[in-house]
């Protein structure tokens, strides 16, 4: 299909065409995010320990209202190290700006598809930026495991089934879909 501006475009074949780039523009927004959560920490000046990147990928989750569990001895709670007191983290940039940083990527993320997807009309273009959910959701499964760390028979990590609902799927669809309907009026 040519790349050309189509009027009245199908939403559905536009989501089909694109599903490619969108993954991997999604996939890259959600390392952008990372690196920015990284950043935040660093300003901040919150101790990161030897493991410091599984704590950032926390904060990640954590900035995209899903808490950490710690696990262990038969208790488990859950926790946020964005808002709970006691931590670095939030100390110099609101917590606020560590919430709004992931939407703002996300948003840009899906206007950048949406704009290569060159469609005509709000719902191609909005179905263009949703393409990006595949993979934000892929990274946001390999991320629950892979920010997971454990230490004297405890672990911590993000929530399975809340880090892959908010920070796989309704977040980047929700920030995509509203990137793509600014593109559709640019």
């Amino acid at each position: 299909m040519s790349r050309a501006r189509q009027r009245g475009s199908d939403p559905v074949q536009t989501l089909k065409d694109n599903l490619g780039v969108g993954a991997a523009v999604g996939a890259v927004g959600f390392i952008i995010n990372y690196v920015l959560m990284y950043l935040f920490i660093t300003i901040d000046g919150a101790e990161t320990g030897d493991e410091g990147w599984k704590l950032v990928g926390n904060v990640l989750y954590n900035a995209q209202f899903v808490d950490s569990e710690l696990s262990g001895g038969g208790m488990s709670i859950s926790f946020n190290l964005i808002t709970d007191s006691g931590s670095d983290i939030a100390s110099t940039i609101p917590s606020f700006v560590y919430n709004l940083g992931p939407i703002i990527v996300l948003v840009a993320v899906g206007f950048f598809v949406a704009q290569q997807a060159q469609a005509m009309d709000i719902g191609s273009s909005v179905a263009a930026a949703v393409s990006i959910v595949p993979g934000t959701l892929v990274l946001s499964i390999v991320g629950i495991f892979l920010f997971e760390y454990s230490e004297q028979g405890a672990s911590a990590g993000p929530e399975l089934m809340m880090g892959i609902l908010f920070v796989g799927i309704l977040l980047p669809a929700f920030a995509g879909a509203i990137g793509g309907a600014i593109a559709d009026q640019v």
